[in-house]
């Protein structure tokens, strides 16, 4: 018929992401907290299958959960990182 079925998940895309950088940056991140957040979804941002590129809500919430337990590794408070939250999930 001509249809096609696409299961394409809201996803952050790389766009997005640079206008969750600026909003982060507007809430007092350092560049060094931003850096150390876009490595810590790198992985998710740049795929090599193009319908998963980006940053899908499961992600998110690994990406998030992971934050949370590890605090001591990247240093980011957790009022930062609901912040972050807020932010990626606007943007699906």
């Amino acid at each position: 018929m001509g249809l096609f079925w696409t299961d394409m998940k809201p996803r952050v895309t790389e766009k997005e992401w640079q206008k969750v950088r600026s909003e982060l940056a507007g809430h007092n991140f350092t560049e060094k907290e931003r850096d150390r957040v876009e490595e810590i979804f790198r992985a998710d941002m740049y795929e090599e299958k193009e319908k998963e590129k980006g940053i899908s809500e499961e992600e998110i919430n690994k990406g998030i959960a992971w934050m949370r337990e590890h605090v001591d590794e990247h240093h980011i408070s957790e009022t930062k990182i609901d912040i972050l939250e807020r932010e990626l999930r606007s943007r699906l």
